[in-house]
């Protein structure tokens, strides 16, 4: 059996995990932003431009995290669908969502490491008598700049990762093969 690659079927699957991609984005971006920005919303009300005018952490994270992930979904899932596109077997995109979702879980646990790894660094580094006054916004505003700080550059590892899974995983049909013998 071989999976038709009409042109409807090809499109609706290229659609599909490119409009999901962006679904996962963007929630991981305001899973993310739901942390940091309660960690420091200064970091997304004073150094950001000012995309709504409020200082509230929670419409900041939603607002931003939207709005910083949506357009890095669009690019990762075009290039993860036009791979799978251009395999003589396409895989199911569902097949292909589960490890986008599956990578956004690892992104989101790796970013909120480097945030409590950088905030406990500046406590375990700066001696008490040695800290001004806003030491403790400052900490927590570099600790959720470094966790954004590799967010793109993550996520770029976690595209490629994807696309060569992609490329290279066993078909659907050749995977329920296995599963008969």
């Amino acid at each position: 059996m071989t999976v038709s690659k009409s042109a409807p079927d090809s499109a609706r699957r290229f659609s599909y995990i490119v409009l999901g991609s962006i679904a996962y984005a963007c929630l991981l971006g305001i899973a993310l932003d739901l942390v940091t920005a309660n960690v420091a919303v200064a970091y997304f009300s004073v150094h950001h431009p000012q995309i709504v005018e409020t200082d509230n952490p929670w419409i900041l994270a939603f607002v931003w995290g939207v709005a910083a992930s949506w357009w890095f979904g669009l690019i990762g899932g075009v290039v993860i669908a036009f791979a799978n596109q251009l395999r003589t077997r396409p895989l199911r995109p569902q097949r292909i969502l589960r490890w986008v979702r599956r990578s956004c879980v690892v992104l989101w646990i790796v970013m909120l490491l480097i945030l409590v790894a950088t905030w406990s660094f500046a406590y375990y580094m700066v001696p008490m008598e040695k800290r001004p006054e806003n030491f403790e916004d400052n900490a927590r505003l570099i600790a959720v700049a470094m966790a954004h700080q590799f967010e793109y550059l993550l996520g770029g590892i976690a595209m490629m990762v994807i696309g060569f899974l992609t490329w290279f995983a066993r078909s659907d049909e050749q995977d329920a093969q296995l599963l008969k013998e």
